[in-house]
């Protein structure tokens, strides 16, 4: 219940694991109600210091506060996720994932790795493994701003790079990247550009370093047609 997750003291008077209680026991481990702050750490908190905001503030002092709430709860696995659960200290109170079943995300590498997935799935989803080894570059989940595609069936925009968009620039948040945020018309970025449906497939690739994930066709089976429509005709899911 995340509505009321650590948002009261503890009641239990007993020794207990206040990692597998619904209660809070100290600043670290408690909750503020409602969701007027948001899930970046406060500048106080990150150097384990007093906020002088307190309760006002609008970033969030503990890990708790950052995590159990709705945009993040359960959108990454565990990282003992999948054969060491039993390892995991919060147990059923674990705010990560330690299943298929219990994860809040679309799992798109599960998708067949066709055109359609290419051009409406790929880098369009967060990627919900939490795993140090983890090789990022051959990951079909996106794991920064520059990584990251909108969905060219859910938001309007086309192949034409925008001005505002920096693709040497590390972006911390999106807005900051460009002012029109998810609405701007044009590409964040060459993948949004070259994985969009106006685009993909649709020139040929000169000198293929990306193997079966690029956005290039290296044959005239693997062309396709420029497509003579616009965005908002696209129908896929």
């Amino acid at each position: 219940d995340l509505d009321n997750f650590k948002i009261k003291p503890c009641i239990y008077e007993y020794t207990h694991n206040h990692k597998k209680c619904p209660f809070f026991h100290n600043e670290r481990d408690k909750r503020r109600e409602g969701s007027f702050y948001s899930p970046q750490l406060c500048e106080f908190a990150e150097k384990n210091m007093k906020c002088a905001k307190r309760d006002q503030c609008r970033s969030s002092h503990n890990s708790v506060e950052q995590l159990f709430r709705d945009e993040k709860y359960k959108t990454k696995y565990c990282s003992f996720y999948p054969d060491h659960l039993d390892s995991c200290d919060y147990g059923k109170y674990c705010c990560f994932a330690h299943s298929e079943e219990d994860i809040k995300i679309e799992l798109i590498h599960n998708f067949a790795f066709d055109n359609d997935f290419f051009m409406f799935k790929y880098k369009t989803v967060w990627c919900p493994f939490n795993i140090k080894s983890h090789e990022k570059s051959k990951c079909v989940y996106a794991h920064n701003w520059q990584d990251f595609r909108r969905k060219p069936n859910h938001y309007n925009y086309d192949p034409t790079a925008c001005s505002q968009w920096k693709t040497t620039d590390f972006i911390v948040n999106y807005e900051n990247g460009c002012e029109k945020g998810l609405n701007c018309d044009k590409s964040h970025g060459w993948k949004e550009a070259e994985y969009h449906p106006l685009f993909y497939k649709t020139k040929p690739c000169s000198k293929c370093i990306k193997g079966p994930d690029c956005p290039y066709y290296h044959s005239n089976s693997d062309k396709r047609l420029e497509l003579l429509l616009n965005q908002n005709s696209f129908q896929r899911c």
